[in-house]
């Protein structure tokens, strides 16, 4: 196919010298990015979950312990592919459904783009939640040389079917799989290995000349219970079917990663490479997502959401087979990345340079974050964290009024009966959005069980005003209008750009 040598004559035009060490190549990057990935959901935090390779290159790399991302996966997505948060891009409220025209603003130079100036060849495997309305929006229109994957949100893992966003009216079924512009046509394949294979493949006929840029989007744990047999059997001791289930496409996950290094391994690119693992949000529990100890569930504004497994693995650490506790934010990891290639970031980034904190152990230059500032009329909210200090005003709930705060909010098991939120069936939902004032330390309390506004009302005033001064910052969000131009059933049953 095409989609694997597109890339390499645009490459040879734009490789100029690396900006850091000219004796020394840039790395490969491999940023592998699971979709709604619970703290708990994998075998260094679990020993209950089953994640050997992945466990493995946790210890011969560097778990980071202490990495938030925001609450849900389009602003993940976009603070990662920008490095500012994403109340500066837009992108603050919700995810990007289909059916709505926004998506990331276009002015904005992202990460591929960056690394192609420098001579990288950059691949999307997977999820984009980017936005699609326009082709402009799409992968190969912000920097990939070849995508493969799906542009919208949701995807069934079995490819015979189709999609549709739940939680949104109006609302229809829709295929949407992609080979750069191009449709896969439909099969009987399990979607997380047919995303595999294309990553191996990219692997095996990768120009070694030329420093690889893979992001793998993995659709794994995500949405739903679809599981081949011979996964969901790795777990017959767990006699909860949908956990069981669950498990067996963290499984899944596991053996992808462990069939990429595999193929780095084989075609001689693993000695440069570093390899990149996080999880885009927490975890949901009516997927049954575990993000004990931490407190509620993706797309709220508490520990739970927000603080992700994620470790570091390459041979350019200098120290290795430790757990890391310094404070870093998705955005640092753009600009990490972007350090690494040899290209100045942005001068206004969010994000802060943490390969010393990752590579030898040095402290965190991160001592201040946003979870969001979302200025949904609607239900407003925000937090913010200094220090060990967190302060949450507003709403914590981003989905609101597609489910509401007391349907999220607590400590969860694992085996929690699933409840379907109300929005999802279209009923009225006379609970108004909530408005609270929660102070938490977070190095006393980090499952944020002990509310201490009223004990110390000074902190609340420091942190709000800290808060209000990036508040004045924050830019409208993105065009949500809903198009019924989007309709797959204009497109012959595919989700397709319209305008």
């Amino acid at each position: 196919m095409k989609s694997f040598v597109v890339g390499v004559l645009v490459a040879a035009v734009a490789m100029v010298m690396f900006r850091g060490n000219p004796t020394k190549k840039p790395p490969h990057i491999v940023f592998i990015l699971a979709d709604d990935l619970g703290w708990n959901d994998i075998g260094w935090n679990n020993p209950n979950v089953r994640t050997p390779v992945l466990d493995e290159l946790a210890r011969d790399g560097v778990i980071l312990n202490k990495t938030y991302v925001q609450p849900i996966c389009t602003p993940t997505r976009a603070a990662l592919m920008t490095g500012y948060y994403p109340f500066r891009t837009g992108l603050q409220h919700n995810i990007i459904f289909r059916f709505q025209r926004g998506g990331l603003p276009l002015h904005f130079k992202i990460l591929p783009q960056k690394l192609k100036d420098v001579g990288y060849l950059t691949h999307l495997v997977g999820k984009w939640h980017l936005g699609y309305s326009k082709w402009d929006y799409t992968p190969t229109k912000r920097g990939f040389d070849s995508f493969y994957g799906h542009l919208g949100g949701m995807l069934s893992n079995d490819t015979t079917k189709m999609s549709k966003d739940i939680f949104v009216k109006p609302s229809a079924w829709g295929y949407d799989l992609r080979d750069n512009t191009g449709v896969v046509q439909k099969n009987d394949r399990f979607s997380t290995m047919m995303y595999t294979e294309r990553a191996v493949e990219i692997i095996s006929k990768h120009y070694k000349d030329y420093p690889l840029f893979l992001y793998f989007c993995i659709d794994q744990p995500a949405k739903g219970f679809q599981v081949p047999s011979e996964y969901e059997a790795l777990n017959k001791h767990i006699e909860n079917e949908h956990v069981r289930k669950y498990y067996g496409k963290l499984s899944i996950m596991d053996e992808a990663v462990g069939n990429i290094t595999t193929a780095l391994k084989t075609h001689g690119l693993w000695e440069d490479t570093i390899i990149f693992f996080v999880g885009d949000n927490g975890g949901l529990v009516v997927q049954q997502g575990n993000n004990l100890p931490f407190r509620s569930v993706a797309a709220t504004l508490f520990e739970g959401a927000t603080r992700v497994p994620a470790m570091i693995h390459g041979s350019r650490l200098k120290k290795k087979g430790y757990v890391n506790d310094g404070l870093n934010h998705i955005t640092d990891w753009h600009t990490t990345l972007l350090s690494l290639a040899g290209v100045q970031p942005d001068s206004d980034s969010d994000g802060k340079d943490i390969w010393d904190m990752i590579q030898d152990g040095s402290p965190s230059p991160r001592d201040e974050m946003i979870y969001n500032i979302d200025n949904f009329q609607q239900s407003p909210g925000a937090a913010i964290r200094v220090g060990d200090w967190k302060l949450i005003v507003g709403n914590p709930n981003m989905q609101y009024p597609n489910q509401v705060l007391q349907e999220v909010d607590g400590w969860f098991p694992v085996d929690k009966k699933i409840v379907i939120p109300k929005g999802v069936t279209g009923m009225e939902i006379p609970t108004p959005p909530a408005n609270v004032t929660y102070l938490f330390n977070l190095k006393d309390d980090p499952e944020e069980r002990n509310e201490l506004s009223d004990r110390y009302p000074e902190k609340v005033e420091e942190l709000r005003k800290i808060l209000k001064g990036y508040e004045k910052e924050a830019v409208p969000h993105v065009d949500q209008t809903y198009d019924l131009g989007a309709d797959p059933s204009n497109f012959d049953g595919v989700y397709s750009p319209w305008l």
